[in-house]
């Protein structure tokens, strides 16, 4: 499959499952680093008044991973850890030890060039494997993160129940994702999802709720959901605005590339999303609780 047939396979089936992800995420790693870097999900970004900027990425994992109170005692996990940009900063920063996993041995072969980098080869390990069936014993972490990947799971429940059975009694969860907000039940709304969905090979959004509900099945305690558009300048990160969607209509109707041609679709669909009020991030907590002896 090619890039072309990959692109014609999703406009036309609409339907994303695992295999399909996986194939878009080995084939979309030179666009990716050319448009986001080593970090390949949305930034906090702060109402400053300065551009975006790959430091904005790194406070995403800042913040989340202080969200659970890290420690360079703690053993973490990244889910969907992607070429291994937030293992990296986490094992610099914080000194723990970090195992990543992404389902593209393309990815971790890039992440063993970034760990060199950033001189952490005694606390980063990257693996391959889905989030359906961790590939770790039971109770091998302190701390498990996620940074965008949960929307690309096709089995979220079945993740959060991996996610407990890997994290040792008094375990923390904490990630952030897109989410589908509760306006998207709105006449009209579900076609631009939709959309949005298959430019960016999701199964389906997600609500909040939903993934609250689906932590506590699993078994998860103490949880916490935040929707990060009162918590920090979403907006700022998306092409919201009338010229920028205008640039992005431009720039689609000239790109002979397939992948990037769907990619900036979903660069508009994301803004269009944001402005209907059906998108946004959220951020989430949770814990395991303490063995009772």
């Amino acid at each position: 499959m090619n890039d072309r047939q990959l692109v014609e396979r999703v406009r036309v089936e609409g339907a994303v499952d695992q295999d399909l992800v996986d194939e878009y995420y080995r084939r979309c790693i030179p666009l990716y680093l050319e448009l986001l870097g080593i970090h390949w999900h949305t930034g906090f970004y702060d109402d400053d008044g300065q551009d975006v900027s790959t430091e904005d990425q790194d406070r995403m994992v800042r913040f989340i991973a202080d969200s659970v109170g890290v420690c360079s005692r703690d053993s973490v996990l990244d889910v969907g850890c992607g070429i291994g940009g937030a293992a990296c900063l986490l094992a610099r920063e914080y000194g723990c030890s970090v195992r990543g996993l992404t389902p593209v041995d393309a990815q971790r072969k890039l992440a063993s060039q970034l760990i060199q980098r950033f001189d952490v080869g005694g606390l980063v390990r990257i693996d391959v494997g889905h989030a359906s069936a961790l590939p770790y014993p039971d109770e091998s972490f302190d701390v498990l993160l996620f940074f965008e990947s949960p929307c690309h799971f096709p089995d979220r429940q079945r993740f959060f129940r991996e996610a407990f059975r890997v994290l040792k009694p008094g375990g923390r969860l904490a990630g952030e994702d897109w989410i589908a907000t509760d306006a998207a039940d709105a006449p009209g709304s579900r076609p631009l999802l939709e959309a949005l969905c298959r430019s960016w090979f999701i199964p389906m959004l997600g609500a909040g709720a939903d993934y609250m509900r689906q932590m506590r099945e699993a078994g998860f305690g103490g949880g916490d959901y935040g929707d990060m558009r009162s918590e920090m300048a979403l907006r700022k990160g998306f092409s919201v605005t009338t010229e920028q969607q205008r640039a992005l209509r431009t720039e689609i109707g000239t790109c002979p590339d397939p992948l990037m041609q769907l990619t900036l679709e979903g660069l508009l669909l994301l803004g269009q999303a944001l402005n209907a009020d059906v998108f946004t991030v959220g951020r989430f907590v949770a814990h395991k609780a303490e063995r009772v002896t």
